[in-house]
Parts: structure tokens; sequence; C-alpha cells
């Protein structure tokens, strides 16, 4: 029997701070808090000094450097991508404004406040649906999304 994944957990060195950023800027609404610990539905955020006491069986510092070292990312999903960037470009570091990638979804790049890489891009139904408002035909938008075309199909057929 396989080990079921469920989560990422982020370390972040300031609780109120990294809150505010999920939750006033991401519409994140937190399904479990406890101190130093917050659970949203697909990710969690861990307070540094808690997660290491509870980790490591230590009162440690956080780790010497930056939080959030590139090799991490977190993934978002919103239908009116335009919106979302009008509500966060302004909030976060960007790393960049939305630009489509070489499968036509729409995203762009920010920071949280501890430095992790957060990505928000249109869900792929949205997309095929955006080729097809423009005129393409199913067999146009497999080509140009790189999706199975039994998924294309069941997208437009809604």
């Amino acid at each position: 029997m396989p080990i079921d994944y469920r989560s990422v957990c982020l370390f972040v060195a300031d609780m109120d701070r990294a809150r505010s950023f999920y939750e006033d800027v991401l519409h994140q609404t937190p399904v479990h808090v406890l101190p130093g610990y917050v659970a949203y539905p697909h990710f969690c955020l861990w307070g540094t000094a808690t997660a290491r006491r509870i980790i490591f069986d230590e009162d440690a510092a956080s780790p010497d450097g930056p939080m959030g070292r590139d090799n991490l990312e977190l993934y978002f999903e919103d239908a009116v991508i335009e919106d979302a960037w009008e509500r966060v470009h302004t909030r976060a570091e960007i790393i960049h404004p939305m630009k489509s990638a070489p499968w036509g979804q729409r995203a762009f790049r920010l920071r949280d406040p501890d430095g992790h890489i957060v990505e928000v891009a249109e869900p792929m139904d949205a997309v095929i649906l955006r080729l097809r408002d423009k005129g393409l035909g199913a067999a146009d938008i497999v080509a140009a999304t790189m999706m199975p075309e039994e998924f294309v199909r069941m997208v437009l057929a809604t």
C-alpha cells in the first residue's frame, strides 16, 4: 500500500506576516490553527522555531541564510487570471508578470514574505475555453496546449 502524499509545509520566519500574505493577498482560508502552525486545504505554515523544536528537538534559531531558496514553488490557480494579477501585483515581490507558457497557460510568479516562489496560473480548462473563444477547434487546441485530446473534448463539452 502506498504512503499517501498530503501537503507541503513551509517554514516561515514570521507567522503573522505569512498568514497575512496567504489569507489577505491570496485569499486562502485556514482549516486548522495552532500556535506556530496553520493548515490550509493544500499546504501548511510552520513557524521556524516551532518546526525546529518538533522536528529536531532543539530550541534553535532559524537557519542561516534566506528562507525559500528558489527550490520550491507553490502553485495556485485562478480562472480569472487578470483579476488575480490586479489583486496581487502591488502586494508582493514579483518574479515575473503574467506571461504564457509554451502550452498556452498564462501565469505570474511572486515571492511570499519568506521568499518562497508562488505561481498563480489559469487552470487548463480555462485555457482551453479561452482558445475555443478565439476560434480554435479541438485539434488546434490539443496542439496548442499539449493536453490529451480526451481532456480537451471533455472540457469543450461542458
